[in-house]
């Protein structure tokens, strides 16, 4: 058994899809004989991050570091809710846990005989983790981008041109000083091949997944008509589209109200409530909070429509985006109604759902007759419960133990096993 340092800010009891991937690594690396020692925040900051009961896989180490510019005052809660930091601060907001976690990350490496260093980002101040922990002990560095930096889809209007460049200059020593660079999508892959050519046979795509072990034993639908949406809004990620087509519905009783509700679970959004309340469909609308993982995925069994969703507008594209709650909802074999751009996710549905309408055109009245259709097929007694052929291809190919697989190989490439 070798021993791992996996970096990761957001680990439980942060929640949230960007901590999901680091704990299920973290969950199924020992059964390819890497031990993970789990090195995260100790005071999450609570303008940015959520707080859930997900849970730390059982034996796996946890090391925890305070980040001592957390939470100063009132004033910087203000400023970060104006979104000015991520406007000023390069790489990020997060860079006073950065010396704490070096230093407990030499700790940890003497103690633990660690044999290679993982840093998953974003936040991407992170990876100056990686780097010096490299600089100082020349074991291998795996940097773990599960978004896009400077690359970002929805770029960051920085203050001053030379925060741009100083924050380019934060990602390329990264790249550079990385053994492997591990992306959580084909798109961002080749766009860091593009950018760093000279580094591009180091960068390899591991995507996300689902765990098998949150697939439910037993299934109790809803008794209404349920159509559910795991997932954060923010910016372009609107629902004004689907919003929009319930309102239809209701106003013109097209699925009685009485028979029909929307799940929202996830990360509050004010702004959406006021679009629901302002199109006098809240009656409709349950907000669940953000809930662990195992209870998100349960919930998409129990309902009969899921709904996804990649937003564009024209500062934003999000054709090469694979968001990671699409494969909690493929897994699950249910109906998907996916308003998305053509690209990555409209081809991955297309080949892996037995039962998806996908719209990218923002139709609202595509989109309802969509769900008056699937309302209809509830009635008619299609609970949807069967699983089909590309559901089955799906689990087995784009499971969590899969991918940590493909993580450990990568891993043991680096170490001459």
């Amino acid at each position: 058994m070798k021993n791992a340092l996996l970096v990761a800010y957001e680990y439980p009891p942060i929640g949230g899809i960007g901590v999901i991937r680091s704990v299920k690594f973290s969950k199924y690396l020992p059964e390819f004989s890497w031990q993970p020692h789990v090195l995260t925040v100790a005071n999450p900051d609570r303008f940015y991050t959520t707080v859930t009961n997900e849970q730390v896989p059982s034996g796996v180490t946890v090391h925890r570091v305070y980040n001592l510019l957390n939470n100063l005052s009132i004033i910087e809660g203000a400023l970060r809710r104006l979104h000015l930091p991520s406007r000023a601060i390069v790489p990020d907001i997060y860079r006073g846990w950065v010396g704490p976690a070096i230093r407990q990350g030499r700790r940890i490496i003497a103690d633990q005989s660690i044999d290679l260093i993982y840093v998953t980002v974003s936040p991407f101040s992170s990876s100056e983790i990686g780097v010096r922990l490299k600089m100082e002990t020349g074991l291998p560095f795996v940097l773990d981008l599960r978004d896009a930096w400077t690359l970002a889809p929805n770029p960051i209007e920085y203050l001053h041109e030379s925060l741009r460049k100083r924050d380019d200059e934060y990602e390329k020593r990264a790249i550079h000083a990385a053994d492997r660079i591990i992306t959580a999508t084909e798109g961002i892959a080749e766009q860091y091949a593009e950018k760093y050519p000279s580094e591009s046979d180091k960068i390899v795509p591991i995507l996300n997944g689902f765990d098998c072990d949150d697939i439910p034993n037993h299934v109790e639908p809803f008794s209404k008509f349920t159509i559910i949406y795991t997932g954060f809004f923010y910016g372009a990620q609107s629902p004004k589209t689907l919003v929009k087509a319930l309102e239809r519905i209701v106003k013109n009783r097209l699925i009685p109200a009485d028979e029909i509700q929307f799940l929202w679970a996830g990360r509050d959004a004010p702004w959406v409530r006021a679009m629901f309340r302002s199109a006098g469909i809240e009656r409709i609308v349950k907000y669940l909070g953000l809930v662990p993982k195992a209870e998100a995925d349960a919930l998409l069994y129990r309902s009969h429509l899921l709904f996804f969703l990649l937003g564009e507008n024209e500062r934003v594209s999000q054709k090469r985006i694979l968001t990671g709650n699409i494969f909690p909802y493929l897994a699950s074999g249910r109906q998907i109604l996916a308003l998305v751009p053509n690209g990555d996710a409209a081809r991955l549905i297309s080949e892996f759902s037995d039962d998806a309408v996908i719209i990218s055109n923002d139709s609202i009245d595509e989109v309802t007759a969509a769900i008056v259709d699937a309302y209809h097929r509830w009635q008619g007694g299609d609970a949807t419960q069967h699983i089909g052929p590309k559901t089955r291809e799906f689990r087995r190919r784009n499971n969590y133990r899969v991918r940590t697989q493909e993580l450990a190989a990568v891993f043991d490439s680096l170490t001459g096993r």
